[in-house]
């Protein structure tokens, strides 16, 4: 429903808010006086390429409602990460166009929810050398400061850093089949770990879709105490034999048996891959592949 549909009538199979503004204004007139309004100071901001202004004129709402949230509904162990989009047409640098969503046009921000309740989220700026505001794929993310459901505060437009004493950095010592070497999470994947921090301290279970998963980000998740799981891309970095499985089975010939699951853990047993023949009918085969943590498999 738009604002203008406040100035509409009801009818058959159309239902219309009944408290109708016509016989106070007229729909132009509100329109006349809106572009006027302002629920913020625009004078106290500056254009800044991290923190854009289009955010932050709504950034103490936004902090309010994320904060508010956390105060009425305490969070449980089990939380999605996921996009989404806030509608919006204007004409601003900011706006996203996501092809096959919903609303496919709009600001784009990075999610965790739980049963449909958002519980905290970050900006997205579409410009690929910008992405998620305030998130570094780079630098460390921060345990200490940034888990107590206080939201992002003064230190909105910095990376995520860490304190000395509480460091865990985002490039990874990993051991591979291939033997030893440096893992660094993509901005994507670490927004996930920044959006957990984010919230009240406390050992969450966290489901993504493959735009997220791979088992560098798993890994990482485990070093800060989270456990996760998720749908993956034969391109993730999961092992080749259940990638070349999956992509055998768009043919139906995968070689799986009705319902048979595969597990294979990871070299440093910090992760375990499932390929899963969920159904056969008519011959026609399909496989789903998914990540999930090595002491507590889920799919």
């Amino acid at each position: 429903m738009s604002v203008e549909d406040h100035w509409k009538t009801s009818q058959l199979e159309d239902q219309r808010p009944e408290h109708s503004l016509i016989k106070f204004m007229t729909y132009d007139r509100f329109q006349l006086l809106h572009r006027h309004l302002r629920l913020f100071d625009h004078t106290k901001f500056t254009d800044d390429d991290d923190f854009p202004i289009v955010f932050q004129s709504v950034e103490l709402w936004s902090l309010h409602i994320q904060l508010v949230t956390t105060e009425l509904c305490d969070p449980g162990s089990h939380l999605a990460v996921d996009e989404g989009m806030i509608q919006c047409t204007g004409r601003n640098k900011q706006v996203t166009y996501v092809p096959n969503k919903p609303i496919d046009t709009g600001l784009k921000v990075w999610i965790a929810a739980q049963l449909g309740l958002f519980m905290r989220w970050i900006w997205h700026q579409p410009v690929a050398k910008y992405g998620p505001v305030g998130v570094s794929a780079k630098e460390p993310a921060s345990q200490k400061g940034r888990r107590k459901g206080k939201g992002r505060g003064s230190r909105r437009r910095t990376s995520y850093e860490a304190d000395e004493d509480d460091e865990i950095k985002e490039v990874i010592h990993v051991i591979t089949e291939a033997g030893n070497k440096m893992m660094a999470l993509n901005s994507t994947q670490s927004v996930v770990i920044a959006l957990i921090n984010l919230l009240p301290e406390l050992t969450y279970h966290v489901f993504v879709d493959n735009l997220f998963s791979s088992p560098d980000l798993f890994r990482s998740l485990r070093r800060h105490g989270h456990g996760a799981t998720g749908t993956a891309r034969p391109n993730c970095g999961i092992y080749k034999g259940l990638a070349d499985a999956k992509k055998a089975g768009k043919a139906g010939k995968s070689g799986f048996q009705f319902n048979e699951i595969k597990v294979i853990p990871t070299a440093d047993n910090q992760v375990r891959r499932l390929n899963i023949l969920p159904y056969n009918l008519a011959n026609n085969s399909s496989s789903s592949t998914s990540l999930g943590q090595s002491d507590s498999l889920e799919g």
